[in-house]
């Protein structure tokens, strides 16, 4: 199996220890790419827009199915 990444539910807990942790207020940077080489704020939350997964319609692994955007 393929893996995809984190899910909602993931980053929810991992949310959820950074607020324990005292960093509830702090922003958010995520990384351009997946080697983490550089990083930027993140703007917006989730989107289930379908029209925003038309740039994925080459990726067979990532779809409107079973994925949800963030940022």
């Amino acid at each position: 199996m393929v893996d995809l990444g984190i899910k909602v539910k993931e980053l929810y807990a991992l949310c959820a220890g950074q607020i324990k942790r005292g960093n509830g207020d702090k922003h958010i940077l995520i990384s351009d790419d997946d080697e983490g080489n550089g990083f930027h704020t993140l703007f917006c939350g989730f989107t289930e827009e379908v029209e925003d997964f038309l740039s994925l319609e080459h990726d067979r692994t990532h779809n409107k199915d079973n994925c949800i955007i963030l940022g």
